[in-house]
Parts: C-alpha cells; structure tokens; sequence
C-alpha cells in the first residue's frame, strides 16, 4: 500500500477546486475585456482611453499572471504525486527484495 493512497482522493479534491478557481479567474478576466469596449462606447473622451489603456496595461497582466500562478499549484501538485509514487514503488521493490531474502532463508 502506498503512501500517497490514503492521500490521492484528498489531492485529487485539491487539484479539482484549484482548476475551478483557474476557470473562474479566467472567466473574469474575459469579463473584463468585453466590459472595455462597452465602456468606451459610452464613455466618450480622453479618461476612456486611459480606463482602457490602464486595463491592458495593468489588470491584463495582473490577472494573467494570476492565472498562471494557479495553473503552476497543480503543475506542481502533480509533479510532487509523481515524485511520492515514484518513491512508493522504490520502496514496495525493496521490501519486496528483502522479503525475498528472508523466503530463502
């Protein structure tokens, strides 16, 4: 039995709502984007450039990099589960040889 199994549900529940929050964040920053143009229609003159320049220039790239920061959680939620596996098979072969071991005693 591997370390990892009692664990795996819990982690796959975390790498579930980490995906979510990943969706809902780019899901507002679509918003965003479509309330730009929507504003500028109706808000005319020099400030509604400069709203929308500040968007671009500053939330785009926020919320951006905020969305690859979550994405990055389950990268490396994924790459730690492959590390524990890893090791969870390592160890069952040694038991395994050391298990062999002894049969032959």
């Amino acid at each position: 039995m591997s370390f990892l199994q009692f664990l795996r549900g819990e982690v796959d529940n975390v790498m579930s709502g980490v995906n979510q929050q990943q969706q809902i964040v780019s899901g507002v920053l679509d918003k965003i984007n479509s309330y730009v143009p929507k504003i500028q229609s109706a808000w005319i003159g020099g400030d509604a450039n400069e709203f929308a320049a500040d968007v671009t220039r500053k939330v785009v790239p926020a919320m951006t990099e905020l969305i690859a920061a979550i994405g990055g959680v389950n990268l490396n939620l994924t790459r730690a589960t492959n590390v524990i596996d890893q090791a969870d098979a390592k160890v069952k072969s040694m038991a395994d040889g050391i298990g062999d071991m002894f049969d032959k005693i």
